[in-house]
Order: structure tokens, then C-alpha cells, then sequence
């Protein structure tokens, strides 16, 4: 036979060569099969619990768009703490919530801590939507613990039932905070609404009883100038009553989430006592003030009050970049969810301070016009209180009908924040290792093992001659 260089070869003499020497590549492969498959078996198995969620289109109103119906209450952008996959994904993977299923389902028994359980976590946003939480569970965490005999099973049903524990605790997490929240803030809109019905059938009773007895008193000049400032005044007040109730409740619900897994070296207050962020919220304060003081003698559309709405925007706008500035420098290292969720903390921090701001001023306001009174007659004094309470008592309860409404669709809307579309069961295949992928890798390293080992033999084989 005639032996040529291996350089001069040809994709055919190559060919030619494997097919000589099959028998050969044909026990090499074997035998690195053999090997991958005893190797796939002894090694222990992991097996995964997965489900599946989903969040339905956000047809609710966050805080911003609700109090922005609610006349003179302009607060931030987009207020409500986000939520969604990834805030849902800082939750699950705190420390807290590792902690409390680590111990709900007895792994701190067997020497775990939530560290192990955060790196059996696997938690990921597909394209298309949704959250995939899927926990994974090798047979070594039972192995020992359990009968042989049940250890695949009872590993797969660990995995399951360990998914679905991040799920409902994740659930009992909405649940103790926004629907909670809603059901508060429309509770509290109720007990106005019952206090103000009361206090209206009591102030129409008062105002009857007087003219039946003083028949030919007639109002005070400018009574009706004045009842009408009343009337806009109490209206604002108790719609800055409601707006402070639902920037207090969505601060709750924003710290709850922080403290579900928030940076341990960061705080709001660290962002809060900012210097530059400090003189903004005393000229927001300031400037709640100033418009308060000016709706006693103007309405909302008179220029100086609109020129005063401007600038509280404007400075609101500031207030929110300047806190974005201050974020990035102190916890630009921490994931978006949190970064922005901090935001909005604080930003809600300064709603809740500037509503209350306005209804401090709306109640000197009204005071002030209650001092206007001090001229008139003992009699007539009295008139103009009476229909001053009737009036406010009416339009303060038409706005409480209004709001109670809102609050009730928030409500209802609350309800599911997520949906599970797919719980998680225990499966009877071991997810890792995968036979199919490991025998399909054997089978090409074991052909390519036996091909660079016929080269050597063939190249031998040819030096030799």
C-alpha cells in the first residue's frame, strides 16, 4: 500500500481512513458512552418546582392619576411603588422571604440557611411576559434524611411544594399591604361619608329651627359672597383629608416592600436629609401655603393661583430629579427595582408632607374667614354659621360620594395583582442532569475522541514505513 503525507489527504482519504478503522471508533465511542451513562446515574439529581405567573394589564389608577381627578390635589408623575416582575423578583429573592420559607418547609432543620435558598431560586422574565419562579432541589439535600426508596419522589415533591410556598408567600405579601391599604382608605372614606351625613342632617335641622324662630331676619349683606368661600374652602379641606389618607396609605405599602429586601446600607431618610432636597420641600411647603391663602379671595383660575400651581410643578419636577441624583450616588450598584422603588419612597414622603401642608393652610384659611364675621350683628352671626355649616356639609358630602366610588374600584382592582397560571407540581423526570443532552455530548466527544485517535494511529502507522 502506498502511504502518502497526512498534509496531502483529501476530505475522501480521511473518510476512507474512519471507515478502516470503524471498529476501532465504533468501542472508543462505546465506551465514552458507558462512562457519561454511569457517571449521569451515580450523580445526584436535581429536580425543579416551576410556576408560572402573570399580571393582567394595570387598568386601576395609580395614586398620581387618582388624586389628580380630585380638583387642586397635582402631585408627582407616576407615584404608585412599581410592581410588577421585577419588584416581584426583589421580593422573592430578599433575605426575609428565603428566611420565612427556609423555615416554612423545615430545610433549617437539615443545617440550610437562605443564603442556600437564594441559590436554588431561579427566577426569570420571558419576552413574551410573566415571572417563571422556579426552585430546584438536588437529592443531596435529602439524601440520609429520607428512605432510599422515596428519595426521588419525595425531592421532587420538595421542589414543588417549595415554589409554591414563594408563591403564596408572595401572595400573603399583596395582601397584608395594597389590597389592605385600599380596604383602609375606603373605610376611612366611609366613616367620613357617615360622620358628614350625620353632621348634614344635624346642621338643616339647625338652620330650620332658627328661621322658624327669627321669620323676619334677613341674611347679612355679603352672606352669600362669604357662604360660597366657605363652601370652596371645606371642599378643598376634605379633599386634602382624602389625598393625605392615600399618600399615607401608599407610604406604608412603599416601606413594606422596601423592607422586603432593600439594601441594609441604604434608607430613605439617608436621601431625605439632603441639604438641596430639604430647601425644596420647604418651598414646596411654602408655596402650599401661598395657594392656599389666595383661594380664600381668588378662584382656581385666577392668574396668580394658576401662576403658583405652575410653580409647584415646577418644583416638584426638581424635587424628583434631585432625588434620582441623589439615588444613583448612594445605591447606583443596586438593581433598578430598588433604585427606583426608593424613589418613589421618597417622593411619596414629600406628597405626604406637602398635602398635609395644604390642609394645615386650608384650615388657618378658613379660620381667617371665619374672623370676617366679627362686625356683624349677635343674630345674624349666628345666621350666616348655620348656612355656612349646612352648605360645607353639603358639598363636603357630595366629594365623599365621589371618592368613595374611586375607592371602590380601587379596591376591586387590587384584588389580583398577579395571577398564577401555572402552579407548580412534582415531576417524575429529574431536570438535571439531562440524560438525552449528556448521551448526545458523549456520542460526538466519543466519535471525535476515536477519529483524532485513528489520525495518530494512521500517522503512526505511515512514519513506521
Amino acid at each position: 500500500m502506498t502511504h502518502r503525507n497526512m498534509d496531502d489527504l483529501t476530505i475522501i482519504d480521511y473518510i476512507r481512513l474512519l471507515w478502516r478503522r470503524k471498529a476501532m471508533i465504533a468501542v472508543v465511542t462505546a465506551c465514552v458512552l458507558l462512562f457519561a451513562m454511569v457517571i449521569v446515574l451515580v450523580m445526584p439529581k436535581t429536580y425543579q418546582g416551576e410556576t408560572i405567573l402573570i399580571f393582567p394589564q394595570e387598568q386601576g389608577q395609580t395614586l398620581a392619576s387618582q388624586l389628580s381627578q380630585i380638583k387642586n390635589i397635582p402631585l408627582f408623575g407616576n407615584l404608585a411603588p412599581p410592581t410588577g416582575p421585577d419588584v416581584y423578583k426583589t421580593i422573592l429573592s430578599s433575605r426575609t422571604v428565603n428566611t420565612y420559607v427556609l423555615k416554612q418547609m423545615g430545610l433549617d432543620k437539615f443545617d440550610f440557611d437562605y443564603k442556600d435558598m437564594q441559590k436554588q431560586l431561579v427566577l426569570d422574565t420571558p419576552k413574551e411576559g410573566g415571572l417563571v419562579v422556579t426552585f430546584e432541589v438536588p437529592t443531596s439535600w435529602l439524601h440520609g434524611h429520607v428512605p432510599s426508596q422515596e428519595l426521588k419522589q419525595r425531592t421532587s415533591e420538595l421542589a414543588a411544594d417549595t415554589a409554591n410556598a414563594y408563591i403564596a408567600r408572595l401572595r400573603d405579601y399583596d395582601q397584608s399591604s395594597s389590597m389592605s391599604m385600599s380596604k383602609k382608605h375606603r373605610t376611612f372614606i366611609e366613616g367620613q361619608l357617615h360622620r358628614t351625613k350625620i353632621e348634614l342632617t344635624a346642621a338643616e335641622e339647625r338652620l330650620r329651627s332658627f328661621q322658624e324662630k327669627h321669620p323676619t331676619l334677613a341674611m347679612p349683606e355679603n352672606s352669600s359672597v362669604y357662604g360660597e368661600q366657605v363652601m370652596a374652602l371645606a371642599k378643598l379641606q376634605i379633599e386634602a383629608t382624602v389625598g393625605l389618607g392615600e399618600a399615607e396609605g401608599q407610604l406604608v405599602r412603599a416601606r413594606a416592600t422596601w423592607a422586603n429586601g432593600a439594601p441594609a446600607n441604604v434608607t430613605p431618610e439617608a436621601v431625605m436629609d439632603s441639604a438641596v432636597l430639604r430647601d425644596m420641600r420647604a418651598e414646596l411647603a411654602r408655596l402650599e401655603v401661598q395657594r392656599a391663602t389666595l383661594l380664600e379671595d381668588f378662584t382656581e383660575e385666577h392668574p396668580q393661583v394658576v401662576g403658583i400651581t405652575q410653580q409647584m410643578e415646577k418644583t416638584r419636577s426638581e424635587i424628583a430629579a434631585e432625588a434620582q441624583r441623589i439615588i444613583s450616588g448612594k445605591v447606583g450598584s443596586a438593581s433598578p427595582a430598588h433604585q427606583e422603588l426608593l424613589k418613589q419612597l421618597v417622593l411619596l414622603e414629600v406628597a405626604r408632607d406637602g398635602m398635609s401642608a395644604r390642609k394645615s393652610a386650608l384650615d388657618r384659611s378658613m379660620a381667617n374667614i371665619e374672623h370676617q364675621l366679627t362686625g356683624l350683628p349677635a343674630q345674624e352671626i349666628v345666621y350666616v354659621r348655620l348656612l355656612r355649616d349646612m352648605r360645607a356639609a353639603e358639598a363636603v358630602y357630595t366629594t365623599l360620594l365621589t371618592e368613595l366610588a374611586k375607592a371602590r374600584v380601587t379596591e376591586g382592582m387590587d384584588d389580583e395583582r398577579f395571577i398564577v397560571l401555572d402552579e407548580a407540581v412534582p415531576e417524575r423526570r429529574p431536570a438535571k442532569p439531562k440524560m438525552s443532552l449528556v448521551l448526545a455530548g458523549a456520542l460526538i466527544m466519543g466519535f471525535f475522541l476515536a477519529a483524532w485517535i485513528a489520525l495518530i494511529q494512521e500517522s503512526t502507522s505511515a512514519g513506521s514505513c
